[in-house]
């Protein structure tokens, strides 16, 4: 039982919930509520568990073309559905940065993911809230400076620059909660979060033979 709520609720994306909120009951925005209320339970219970890894590779194939593959994730140290989950995104960059356009770039990708876990992490707690949304959008702008991208300009950095975030929701609540929901979602998606707050990342470089 303890496996298919954490199972349920890593596939939505949905491991950072706040847990002060009255639980609603069964199904809401396609959220099976009951097991999302006995995951958040079973992790106050015992603190030790609900550590998560996740794996990608990504390959290069051509020009600015490579194909990233994910696989299974593992949850307290025991890998789950390797075989079953083979999802592949390819990744290309515009005509007009020497790519074929024939995927969104990196940079749109940051976006995807982010847009996506917004969306995930609000719905969430919608749902536990007994909250039945009707709309819930996230429009992004981000702005990059090539002259950092190719190391033109010392000052500039590579990255991004400033990212506008715009999240629209509707849904039987009054404004405030419906704000609530919204703000919810970015604050607590876990890539919302590592997009504001930076991660540690550790590089180890492997000189193909």
């Amino acid at each position: 039982m303890k496996r298919n709520l954490i199972n349920y609720v890593i596939a939505s994306l949905t491991l950072c919930i706040t847990t002060n909120i009255t639980y609603a009951q069964n199904t809401v925005n396609g959220l099976n509520t009951d097991a999302l209320g006995g995951l958040i339970e079973m992790l106050k219970e015992d603190p030790s568990k609900g550590r998560i890894t996740f794996y990608s590779n990504s390959e290069w194939q051509d020009g600015m073309r490579s194909f990233t593959t994910f696989s299974g994730y593992k949850i307290d140290g025991t890998m789950y559905h390797t075989n079953e989950r083979q999802f592949v995104m390819l990744g290309d960059e515009g005509i007009e940065l020497s790519g074929t356009d024939a995927a969104a770039g990196a940079v749109e990708e940051l976006m995807y993911a982010m847009g996506t876990c917004i969306i995930a992490a609000g719905n969430a707690n919608a749902a536990l809230m007994g909250v039945k949304l009707s709309k819930f959008t996230v429009n992004m702008e981000s702005d990059i400076d090539l002259h950092g991208l190719f190391a033109l300009n010392p000052e500039v950095r590579p990255g991004i620059l400033e990212l506008r975030v715009k999240i629209t929701v509707g849904g039987d609540a009054d404004d405030e909660t419906l704000k609530k929901i919204a703000m919810l979602g970015y604050d607590f998606s876990p890539v919302s979060n590592s997009v504001q707050k930076g991660v540690k990342v550790i590089p180890d470089i492997v000189i193909a033979k």
